[in-house]
């Protein structure tokens, strides 16, 4: 809408339009910017970007992204610089226009999963820079090691399982007491590959407990599809899933790159789009780590086809969304043979309405009036500095970058505005340098070859 306006109180949108009658008390003239809905981020990057120690070292098992069967598990970071991390992390997310998301960290470096305490820090942090999060700690009942030839075997604990299971819905309790209107409760179990069927099982009656989002990934790798068809009679994750009773609309599922199972044919993937059509579970899509598994969603047209909820994820630093999807829209045509097989309009829905969809049953994701304002926005006034004036999803993938975001809002509140957050300009550069430089030593002991 050309020259429009938006008028919020509070959490709530007013009016968008033109010429509105009523009231204000402040104006914004916001110049040749975009005002839109916040970007939904499913599977945000909560912590320093670890992905990068991988990255041009392929496989990623060869570089500890599976762990050594001779590496003694312990944590690596402290209580400190896990808390840094995440205050650092939260901080980008608002000032590359995420405004709502679902973070995630990597455990590789720690003892065991996250804990309690480490996620009432997180929940202070979310709530200090006026951000919308859905949290929780990750959970785990087993994980994978490779010996120095790139066998694998799974490592698992009861006792650990068990707790994780208890500190996530005590730890969502406690949410919901607090009465935080920006901060939900979320379920983070870690990966399919790395449970069994009695966590499986005491999983899928929490989520039913609960009723809330969980996420889940899935259908991600050869080693998860081959150790699920290996344990399980050889049926595919999302068989597995459905046989439990966690293949439904409260899951968040990344990253949908293998169904089928492990001798997937088209009837097998039509037998897995139809078990994700009929859940009404939410695919998060990932384009730029699909580039690194060197596997990305083939059956996205058939997906969208059939109405398959989607959602977003980017995990790298910076946090900006349009580097991500201007990236992952180009090899779909290519994957598929289909010019057409998606479109930037998709992407923009996916980083929008479909991470709300999944998120909950409140409506946000869009900047209508009298939708619940913090909810959905967090606007994002983007600065028109990169484009002509054209069709708004193209310009926007194809010459938009996150820096040009120059404000934030959610709940009404400016949590980023013209180069500052609540706690003044984000520029602790040194600090995070360090802490991500702390786990670079032990990546050879973290390795299977050691090397």
């Amino acid at each position: 809408m050309p020259t429009g306006e938006v008028v919020y109180q509070g959490d709530k949108i007013l009016f968008v339009g033109h010429d509105y009658p009523g009231h204000i008390d402040e104006e914004i003239n916001a110049g040749n910017s975009l005002v839109g809905p916040g970007f939904i981020d499913l599977d945000a990057l909560g912590d320093l970007d670890t992905t990068v120690l991988a990255f041009d070292n392929q496989p990623g098992w060869r570089k500890g992204r599976i762990v050594a069967d001779d590496w003694l598990r312990r944590d690596l970071y402290s209580r400190e610089q896990l808390d840094f991390a995440k205050r650092y992390a939260y901080s980008q997310l608002l000032r590359n226009g995420i405004t709502s998301f679902a973070p995630i960290t990597s455990i590789l470096y720690r003892q065991w999963a996250e804990d309690f305490d480490e996620y009432l820090y997180a929940a202070d942090v979310a709530e200090s820079l006026g951000a919308r999060a859905w949290l929780g700690p990750a959970f785990m009942a087993g994980y994978y090691v490779t010996d120095a030839s790139g066998r694998f075997s799974r490592r698992e604990d009861r006792a650990q399982a068990r707790r994780g299971l208890d500190d996530a819905q005590r730890f969502y309790q406690r949410l919901r007491q607090r009465g935080v209107p920006t901060l939900s409760g979320m379920l983070a179990p870690d990966r399919i590959e790395g449970g069994d069927p009695q966590w499986l099982a005491e999983l899928a009656a929490l989520v039913a407990e609960l009723a809330c989002p969980t996420r889940l990934h899935c259908c991600q790798s050869e080693l998860e599809i081959g150790e699920i068809a290996r344990r399980y009679n050889g049926k595919s994750s999302l068989e597995v899933l459905e046989d439990v009773g966690l293949l439904n609309r409260r899951m968040l599922l990344p990253h949908g790159q293998f169904l089928g199972g492990e001798r997937p044919d088209p009837q097998r993937i039509a037998q897995d789009i139809d078990r994700l059509a009929r859940s009404g579970a939410t695919v998060v899509s990932c384009p730029m780590v699909s580039g690194r598994h060197a596997k990305y969603l083939e059956q996205y047209p058939q997906l969208r086809a059939g109405r398959r909820q989607y959602g977003a994820r980017y995990r790298y630093l910076p946090a900006g969304y349009v580097q991500q999807y201007a990236s992952g829209h180009d090899p779909y045509p290519v994957v598929t043979g289909d010019i057409a097989a998606a479109s930037s309009a998709d992407y923009y829905r996916m980083a929008t309405l479909g991470g709300a969809k999944a998120l909950g049953p409140r409506r946000f994701g869009a900047t209508r009036s009298g939708l619940p304002g913090g909810y959905d926005r967090g606007e994002p006034l983007i600065n028109l500095r990169w484009g002509r004036y054209s069709t708004l999803s193209p310009r926007w993938w194809l010459s938009g970058n996150g820096r040009d975001v120059t404000g934030t809002i959610v709940a009404g509140r400016k949590v980023y505005w013209e180069g500052r957050n609540g706690t003044g300009r984000l520029r602790p550069r040194g600090t995070a340098r360090r802490v991500a430089e702390r786990v670079r030593p032990y990546s050879a002991q973290l390795s299977g070859t050691h090397g």
